[in-house]
């Protein structure tokens, strides 16, 4: 059990020279938009597979054919065109371990003392994704095919959160810094014109796409007695 505080430090997100300001979650009109899910087990971005449908009828589902036709768009005799097919905000939570004393859960479960409280202080790294590969080609994606052309940021597919939340931990439970990123996830199609046999038609590319308007700091409690926290613990 850990009882001892940890200095706060700044409060922030920086990515090349923006830096937005970090706060505990409240309210918000984007944030009443988003769906909150776990970062450690949604697999939403795995769930779909692509596929590319050249114009003579040949077809193939391997991702690595898909990125290779989607290559194809960075030529100049060749026009792509991404046509969206769904498209939804969700809120991508991590919990983070307290960086300053190199610590997971604060836990409260042995009985017998009152509340714990503490400055929690950790960070995430939040990245593009998409289902065709491991790191975006942002240049691709949002460049050449629009998607994700009102995000932000792009310098880098990783944008780095850090942050502090003083946490009161009641007896009988668990708990620990959490980071969460407002994100767009959105399926695709995309129409190839010119190139390889001619043209051909990409569907099911899944892009997650971090969004600007993005950057919270909560904490994760749950009881002793078999609760989880997102992160299994």
């Amino acid at each position: 059990m850990i009882s001892t505080s940890t200095s706060a430090s700044r409060i922030g997100l920086a990515l090349g020279a923006v830096t937005v300001a970090l706060a505990l979650t409240t309210p918000t009109a984007s944030a009443a938009d988003s769906t909150d899910i776990n970062g450690h087990t949604n697999t939403w971005l795995q769930e779909g597979s692509p596929s590319v449908t050249y114009d003579n009828g040949y077809q193939v589902n391997s991702a690595d054919e898909v990125k290779r036709a989607m290559d194809q768009c960075k030529n100049s005799d060749v026009s792509c065109t991404a046509t969206t097919v769904e498209s939804k905000n969700v809120t991508k939570w991590f919990d983070v371990e307290n960086t300053a004393m190199g610590v997971g859960p604060i836990q409260n479960c042995s009985g017998g003392q009152g509340e714990i409280n503490q400055t929690l202080s950790g960070s995430r790294t939040f990245t593009w994704g998409w289902n065709v590969g491991v790191n975006v080609d942002i240049t691709l994606v949002k460049d050449k095919l629009g998607v994700g052309a009102s995000a932000q940021y792009s310098e880098t597919n990783a944008e780095s959160k850090s942050g502090d939340v003083r946490i009161t931990i009641k007896p009988g439970r668990k708990g620990m810094l959490k980071l969460g990123h407002d994100m767009e996830q959105r399926v695709s199609d995309v129409r190839i014109q010119g190139g390889e046999f001619g043209g051909a038609k990409i569907t099911g590319l899944r892009t997650e796409i971090p969004l600007s308007a993005a950057a919270r700091a909560d904490t994760d409690e749950v009881s002793c007695d078999g609760g989880k926290l997102m992160n299994g613990s």
